[in-house]
């Protein structure tokens, strides 16, 4: 005879799953990534690309035209992009609608990602756009 009673083998308990992330996690982490990669896209733009046009915003101020507000802009307060992420994190904090807090979060995010970048790039060309009609 078997060691084994007649009902059969003892059950394994189930495993239980494990819990995956929430809708609202998943947006603010979105919004989260897409300020952040915004900020080191921006803050590179800044330090690398900006000092390669110096020779042009140079002749502009010695020609005795200002560069176009958003190249000032730009130039000096590109650091500022820093502030994106918080400021996610406070809209998601703020929203009046509690349901959609997160969504809006994700969502400046991915703005700040979408408009930001080439905003920041732009801003350095948008001298040498100015000049064409001159050529």
């Amino acid at each position: 005879m078997t060691d084994f009673p007649a009902s059969g083998p003892p059950e394994l308990p189930r495993a239980q799953a494990a819990p995956g992330l929430s809708r609202d996690t998943v947006w603010l982490l979105t919004g989260l990534i897409a300020s952040v990669l915004a900020a080191v896209a921006i803050t590179v733009i800044g330090m690398v690309v900006y000092p390669q046009f110096a020779d042009t915003f140079t002749a502009f101020t010695l020609r005795g035209t200002d560069l176009p507000l958003p190249t000032r802009l730009a130039t000096r307060f590109y650091p500022a992009i820093w502030l994106a992420p918080p400021l996610v994190l406070l809209i998601r904090l703020c929203w009046p609608g509690k349901a959609s807090r997160a969504i809006a979060a994700g969502v400046s995010g991915l703005l700040i990602l979408i408009v930001g970048v080439p905003l920041a790039l732009v801003s350095a060309y948008l001298p040498m756009i100015q000049l064409m009609p001159v050529l």
